[in-house]
Formats: structure tokens, C-alpha cells, sequence
């Protein structure tokens, strides 16, 4: 007899439950949806809003939540996009300054590599110039040796490439770095 008293009024709990489900009004849909969103769980309440508005199509303060979650989630998804469409933007410029710095670095090296073969034929000649006038007694007075202007030059050509070189770093643009907002 217990167990059957049990059942039944399990089943009582049942029905009393069931009808209570079917008896929530469009006013307490948007109570709860409006919580739900409140809460931060917005599918959770487009959810709600859905069940709702299958039960009670024309009511129009639901319309009106359903639209404004929807066109929220709209602006979203646009801020979004615009912010993967800036930060692929600035990856591609921080791309085009890296290859832009690549070839003056290429640049660079190919000039040293030119000033060192100069240097080094400049060298055999100064040599040779030497030879001769070592053989013809010396450099005439009031001249300059030619190896020594050619160090003068040389320095000279050292001092400016510096020169260039501060120049081009302080016209880099600065490389811009995204700001993620912890909130």
C-alpha cells in the first residue's frame, strides 16, 4: 500500500509540475530571458526567447528583447571582423617594414662588401705608389701622402655611413602593438 501511495503521488507531483511549465506567461519568459542576459549568458536567453515566442508570437516585449539581443550580437561580430581586419592590416605593414629592413640590411652589406674592395685595391695601389716612391726618394713637400688621404677618405666615408644609418632608424616608423582590454 505504501508503494502505492508513493507512485501516486509521485504522478500528482508530475502533473502539478507539468501544467505549471505549460502555465508560464510571456511575462515570465521575459523575466527569465532578461535575467539570463543579465547573467552574461546570451544563448542561454535567445533560448528562452525562442521558446517564448513559439508559444507567444506576438507579444511584443519579447519581439522587442529578441530583436535588441540580436542586433547586439550583430554589433559583435562586426567589432569583431574590424578587429581581425586591423590586426591583419598591421601584420601585413609590420611584414612590409621587416622585408623594407631586409633590403636595406641587404643593401647595407652589399655597399661593405663594395668599400672593402675598394679598400683592398686601393690598398695594392697605395703600395705600389709606395714602391715608387720609395725608389724616387719620397712624397714632394706641401702634398699629402697618398695613403693618408686615403685613410682621411676612408674615415671620412665611415663617419657618414654612420650618419645615413641614424638617419634611416630614426625615420622607421614606431611598430604598433595591439592593446587587449582585460575587462
Amino acid at each position: 500500500m505504501n508503494t502505492y501511495r508513493s507512485i501516486a503521488t509521485a504522478v500528482a507531483m508530475l502533473v502539478v509540475y507539468a501544467s505549471i511549465g505549460q502555465s508560464m506567461t510571456a511575462e515570465a519568459y521575459f523575466d527569465q530571458a532578461s535575467k539570463e542576459y543579465v547573467k552574461q549568458d546570451k544563448m542561454v536567453a535567445l533560448r528562452t526567447l525562442d521558446a517564448a515566442l513559439q508559444r507567444f508570437p506576438g507579444d511584443p516585449r519579447l519581439l522587442k528583447l529578441a530583436e535588441a539581443l540580436v542586433k547586439e550580437d550583430e554589433q559583435e561580430q562586426q567589432q569583431e571582423q574590424e578587429q581581425q581586419g586591423k590586426e591583419k592590416q598591421d601584420q601585413q605593414q609590420q611584414e612590409q617594414e621587416q622585408q623594407q629592413e631586409q633590403k636595406e640590411q641587404e643593401e647595407q652589406q652589399q655597399q661593405q662588401e663594395e668599400n672593402e674592395e675598394e679598400r683592398e685595391q686601393q690598398d695594392q695601389r697605395n703600395a705600389e705608389e709606395r714602391d715608387g716612391e720609395e725608389r724616387e726618394g719620397g712624397p714632394r713637400p706641401g702634398t699629402i701622402a697618398p695613403q693618408d688621404a686615403l685613410r682621411m677618405l676612408d674615415a671620412l666615408e665611415r663617419s657618414e655611413e654612420e650618419v645615413q644609418e641614424k638617419v634611416r632608424a630614426k625615420l622607421r616608423p614606431a611598430v604598433r602593438r595591439p592593446i587587449e582590454k582585460d575587462w
